[in-house]
C-alpha cells in the first residue's frame, strides 16, 4: 500500500504548511520540464502529485488516515473506492421483512464517497408498492489541468456515463481554480426516476505544478536569480510573470531571499470577479562559478579593503 506521507518525506502529524513545502521542494526536483526524457523522474513526479492531491485536501486526508490508499488508487475502484459500475441491485431482496433495511445499509455505504446513491426505490421494499419520484444521483470525477490553464480558465470535453449511455460533455473551468477546487455542472449527473430531477456532475480539480511558478491562494511566487554585482549596486532585472517578462528595479544592498511585490499580477480570485492576487519575486543571489585568478584577486582586494560581517551590522 502506498504511504503518501513517506513519499513526501513527512511524519503522519505533518502540518498543512509542511505538506505544501515538501511538495514544492520535490515537485521542483522531479518536474518533467527539469528532467526531460527521464522516465523514472516522470513516475516519481506523478507519485508526488498523487500524494499531495490527497494530503492537501482535508476530507481526502481524513479518509486516507482512516482507510489507507485504497479509495484513491485501488485497481478497479471508482470514485470513492467502491467500484465504478452501476449501483447494487436491491431488487433481489424483495419480499423479505428486512429488505428495506438492507437496502438502506447499502445506500449508506455508497453515500460515503463517489456517486451518491439516491433513496431506495419504493418498489424494491416489497411487492405491490407504488413507484415514487426519485432524484438522480450526483456524479464525481477528477480532472487534471496545467497550472496556466487553471489561472486563466479553460474548457475540457469529458466522457461521462449517465444511466446506460456515455455522453460527451464540454465543461468550462473558470479562471482562478486551484488544486482541490470543485466545479459543479448542474444537471449532468445521473438521470432521475419517475420524473425526478437529474443529479449534478462535480469535478475535483487537480493542477499540474509549474516549473517556474507556485501559488498560495491567489498570490503567485517565483524565484529570481541575480548577480552579486546587482545585489550590491542595484539593478533593473527581468522577472517572469504569467503575462510574460516584466522589468523590476531592485535597490542597492538587496539580500538573498528578499521579496518584492508586483501588484495585480497574481491569479484571478473566484470570490471576486475581476480581482487578481499579487506576484512576489524572491531574490536569489548567485555568485560567479569558476572565477579566474584575476577576478579572484580583485575580490580579495575588495574584501581586504572593505571588510564587513553581516552579524555585526
Amino acid at each position: 500500500m502506498k504511504d503518501y506521507y513517506q513519499i513526501l518525506g513527512l511524519a503522519r502529524g505533518a502540518t498543512d504548511k509542511e505538506i505544501k513545502e515538501a511538495y514544492r521542494r520535490l515537485a521542483k526536483k522531479y518536474h518533467p520540464d527539469v528532467n526531460k526524457g527521464e522516465k523514472a523522474a516522470e513516475e516519481k513526479f506523478k507519485e508526488i502529485s498523487e500524494a499531495y492531491n490527497v494530503l492537501s485536501d482535508a476530507k481526502q486526508r481524513q479518509q486516507y488516515d482512516m482507510f489507507g490508499a485504497g479509495p484513491f488508487g485501488g485497481a478497479g475502484a471508482g470514485p470513492g473506492g467502491f467500484g465504478g459500475g452501476r449501483g447494487f441491485d436491491f431488487r433481489g431482496f424483495q419480499g423479505g421483512t428486512n429488505a428495506g433495511d438492507l437496502g438502506d445499509l447499502f445506500n449508506e455505504l455508497f453515500n460515503m464517497g463517489g456517486v451518491r446513491r439516491g433513496p431506495v426505490h419504493q418498489e424494491w421494499r416489497g411487492y405491490g408498492a407504488q413507484t415514487e419520484t426519485v432524484n438522480g444521483q450526483d456524479t464525481f470525477t477528477d480532472i487534471e489541468i496545467p497550472f496556466l490553464d487553471a489561472i486563466e480558465g479553460t474548457e475540457r470535453t469529458l466522457s461521462i456515463k449517465r444511466g446506460d449511455d456515455v455522453e460527451r460533455i464540454t465543461v468550462k473551468i473558470p479562471a482562478g481554480v486551484d488544486n482541490g477546487s470543485k466545479v459543479r455542472v448542474a444537471g449532468k449527473g445521473q438521470p432521475g426516476f419517475g420524473g425526478g430531477k437529474p443529479g449534478d456532475l462535480f469535478l475535483h480539480v487537480r493542477v499540474t505544478p509549474h516549473s517556474q511558478f507556485w501559488r498560495e491562494d491567489a498570490d503567485i511566487y517565483t524565484e529570481v536569480p541575480i548577480t552579486v554585482y546587482d545585489a550590491v549596486l542595484g539593478a533593473s532585472v527581468a522577472v517572469p510573470t504569467l503575462k510574460g517578462s516584466a522589468n523590476m528595479k531592485i535597490p542597492a544592498g538587496t539580500s538573498s531571499g528578499q521579496k518584492f511585490r508586483l501588484a495585480g499580477l497574481g491569479a484571478p480570485t473566484l470570490e471576486k470577479k475581476g480581482k487578481r492576487g499579487d506576484q512576489y519575486a524572491i531574490i536569489q543571489i548567485v555568485p560567479p562559478k569558476g572565477i579566474k585568478a584575476d577576478l579572484r584577486k580583485a575580490f580579495e582586494e575588495v574584501a581586504s579593503r572593505y571588510p564587513y560581517r553581516p552579524t555585526e551590522e
